[in-house]
């Protein structure tokens, strides 16, 4: 289960970071929509939308993101003030909706909350693509999702003793969250060294705060897609990727995580 969760992770890395260099504008656009409709179709699952619902939603979406983005130019706040409101939901609300434990039935509520974590993450991946440095640092920061959760399930299995959320996540360690703060600290750098060729200003301070914002974000993100799996009564969000099941539950903690690092990108690359 372990080496097809790394395989898994690695292919993935690999087919986002060839497409975002190598393919076309359009091509990019339609690969970004695509994984928007995929995720919105199992977000429907999870809202128990019904089939005429769920068609509307997984259509919509991707109609939303590619006309959000193309009229950017018209409404230069929207795009920013999506990824602003998402980073404010995910730092503000969603610790607040896991520690009180509420359990949503609301459709019109959870179709809002899925079109503006989906939008804003969407969007992050097509805003960052327009500058070769963005990109790179895009790809390099998407690696952290992946080095969180690798090192918080070996750091857990090895060290874990104490329960970081029992009632929606019981394999969660304290131990885990904090190895996987340490590997995110070191990974962010050596990427801070090994990229010399980028203008990032990172020093102790920084690069500390960012290792730790980034890891909690990561958490924040895979313990909110766990509780709205629990409330849904599913184990996973779909069953298409090896090792993963759907592509929520691949793609959780970078819905989290990518709005917060295009935002905080200005401040490492001044």
């Amino acid at each position: 289960m372990v080496k097809t969760r790394i395989l898994a992770s690695l292919a993935m890395l690999v087919v986002v970071g060839g497409l975002m260099f190598c393919a076309s504008n359009n091509v990019w656009l339609a690969a970004v929509s695509a994984m928007m409709a995929w995720a919105a179709a199992e977000w429907a699952n999870l809202a128990k939308f019904n089939r005429v619902a769920k068609v509307a939603y997984v259509f919509a979406l991707p109609v939303m993101l590619g006309a959000g983005f193309a009229f950017s130019a018209h409404m230069p706040n929207l795009l920013g003030s999506t990824i602003t409101a998402s980073v404010a939901f995910w730092m503000l609300v969603v610790p607040l909706w896991l520690y009180f434990g509420w359990h949503v039935t609301s459709k019109p509520l959870l179709a809002a909350v899925g079109a503006l974590v989906l939008l804003a993450t969407g969007w992050c991946f097509l805003l960052v693509r327009h500058d070769a440095d963005f990109a790179w640092m895009l790809l390099g920061l998407l690696a952290v999702v992946w080095i969180a959760d690798t090192a918080a399930f070996f750091t857990g299995r090895a060290f874990g003793r104490h329960k970081l959320a029992p009632s929606i996540s019981p394999g969660k360690t304290i131990e885990g969250a904090a190895g996987a703060w340490v590997g995110v600290t070191v990974y962010l750098a050596v990427v801070t060294i090994g990229m010399h060729w980028l203008p990032i200003n990172l020093g102790v301070s920084k690069l500390l705060l960012l290792g730790f914002l980034l890891t909690y974000q990561s958490i924040v993100g895979d313990l909110f897609e766990s509780w709205l799996k629990r409330c849904a009564g599913v184990k996973d969000s779909g069953s298409a990727l090896p090792g993963h099941g759907g592509i929520l539950d691949r793609i959780d903690a970078i819905l989290s995580t990518l709005p917060l690092q295009v935002l905080l990108l200005n401040w490492i690359m001044p």
